[in-house]
């Protein structure tokens, strides 16, 4: 690495970490104003407190990221333009694209490392959070009631009226079994507990009814204390995953999910549109920083306030469009790829233009 590199990197690094830092603080306190009452009724220790904004952190990086290298991008190139370091290094032969060189690698890595952060820590890092906060809120949230769902490969149906997040104990479950290939029942089970055995279930107190070949109950109810459900393969942490919110799965969740589940055009809407945002979303991160240079020459010119005021504009302009584009594409109004690629191919548009136009 050049010295030049090294120096102009040095510059924008101290800005940036300040910028993040302050960024962070920001947020953390906005979210601890809104649930300080549930930290203090709940008596929650600091250090869990402090393990639980860690956890946060990465949910509002993708929002975040991009704003503050724009900003320190921004800061750095005003200092460098205000001592007239650029001029000094133009006047020697170095054309500004060299010059910007290192903070294009350093967007790309940026923008890398932030797609694995959107598409597998963020999601899982947003329903820890959210888990934990409803745990907070009453005593009974590690529970997830009223659970309803449907194994399309051995075509069942799940009624669960509790499962414990803990152990994965169910309770009041209801197994609708149909035969492959049509809506005609086969069997119904019902148990008041069921107990997960690494590759199937155990069922106390089951009733089971069986149903004629043209869908009617067949005989008298069967019960049993105890029954092992052999047949039953259906894992507890695949009827979570499944029922799940579909922003706490990762992509790869997601995409299995679509393969493996007849889904509604509307939920196939959602689900691929908010795939298509966790691939684009983070390259925003290298599209700032391709606008920071064009920024930095008006800062230079018209002062530093200018530079915010545009930071600013700019910031609450992709927010805006991020969530018009994802509305649109969840609503089924324009296809899913649209929705999540538009935003950043447009401003990285723009910044390519107002970089091409530079002199």
């Amino acid at each position: 690495m050049r010295i030049l590199d090294r120096y102009t990197l040095r510059t924008f690094m101290l800005p940036w970490i300040c910028i993040t830092l302050g960024f962070a603080f920001l947020f953390i306190i906005i979210d601890l104003i809104d649930r300080l009452n549930y930290f203090l009724d709940g008596d929650v220790p600091v250090l869990d407190i402090f393990l639980y904004y860690l956890r946060f952190l990465p949910t509002v990086w993708i929002y975040i990221g991009p704003i503050t290298l724009l900003l320190g991008l921004l800061f750095a190139l005003y200092q460098l333009t205000r001592h007239n370091e650029i001029i000094a290094m133009r006047a020697s032969g170095i054309s500004i694209y060299r010059v910007m060189l290192p903070f294009l690698i350093l967007g790309v890595l940026f923008s890398v490392i932030t797609v694995y952060i959107s598409e597998n820590v963020a999601p899982k890092a947003l329903g820890w959070t959210e888990q934990y906060m409803e745990n907070l809120r009453r005593p009974d949230a590690s529970q997830m009631l009223n659970l309803r769902f449907r194994d399309p490969e051995s075509n069942r149906t799940w009624d669960i009226q509790e499962l414990n997040l803990e152990t994965f104990e169910i309770r009041n479950v209801t197994v609708v079994q149909r035969r492959l290939g049509t809506d005609t029942i086969q069997y119904v089970i019902g148990a008041q507990r069921g107990v997960w055995m690494d590759s199937h279930w155990a069922f106390y107190e089951v009733i089971t009814q069986n149903h004629s070949e043209e869908g009617w109950p067949q005989g008298p109810p069967v019960a049993d204390p105890v029954r092992l459900m052999q047949e039953l393969t259906e894992s507890p942490q695949r009827i979570v995953r499944e029922t799940m919110r579909f922003e706490y799965m990762t992509s790869r969740e997601m995409r299995e999910y679509l393969a493996n589940r007849p889904v509604s055009d509307r939920t196939s809407a959602d689900l691929l549109t908010q795939i298509h945002m966790r691939r684009a979303q983070p390259w925003l991160c290298l599209v700032t920083i391709m606008l920071a240079v064009p920024f930095s020459t008006h800062t230079a010119r018209k002062g530093v306030f200018a530079g915010v005021l545009l930071c600013i504009l700019l910031f609450f302009s992709l927010i805006f469009t991020l969530s018009l584009f994802k509305a649109l594409g969840q609503g089924q109004q324009i296809p899913p790829w649209i929705a999540g690629w538009f935003p950043t191919l447009f401003f990285g548009s723009i910044g390519v233009f107002l970089l091409r136009r530079l002199r």
